[in-house]
């Protein structure tokens, strides 16, 4: 019985590839051709559908990626609004700087500390130095 089944099959599966279809009488030949042509849609339907799947997530992953691209974008603007006012700032600090020194004339950038000895002498008039500790070279501690 199982020797039958198995030929049966066997039959069966030579009909769908094609293979020894001189035995076939032209009646199975009508049905096997109506069973491969449903094969067929059967498998276009699946092929679609897997299609159809595949251009939804696509669609979805690019509005993901057309978000993220906006988020970017805005970031890198606010990002650049704030560079832009600190390099104003910046640039606006060396005025004041200078407004700054313009009241004091003996202040100044100095290229070096012997510069400050060049302090005018009416500023070395206005204020004496005193001494916050005494002396401690003559005392015997």
């Amino acid at each position: 019985m199982l020797r039958k089944e198995t030929r049966r099959l066997q039959l069966n599966m030579r009909r769908y590839t094609g293979e020894d279809m001189s035995s076939i009488p032209f009646e199975e030949l009508s049905e096997l051709e109506q069973e491969l042509e449903r094969s067929v849609a059967k498998v276009r339907d699946r092929k679609n559908e897997l299609l159809q799947q595949q251009l939804d997530n696509l669609r979805r992953k690019e509005r993901m990626l057309e978000e993220e691209n906006g988020n970017m974008y805005r970031w890198i603007q606010e990002h650049r609004v704030a560079l832009e006012y600190q390099q104003a700032t910046l640039e606006a600090k060396p005025m004041e700087h200078q407004q700054v020194l313009d009241q004091f004339p003996f202040c100044g950038e100095p290229s070096s500390v012997l510069q400050l000895a060049t302090i005018p002498s009416q500023i070395h008039q206005s204020y004496h130095l005193q001494l916050a500790q005494p002396s401690l070279q003559g005392s015997n501690v």
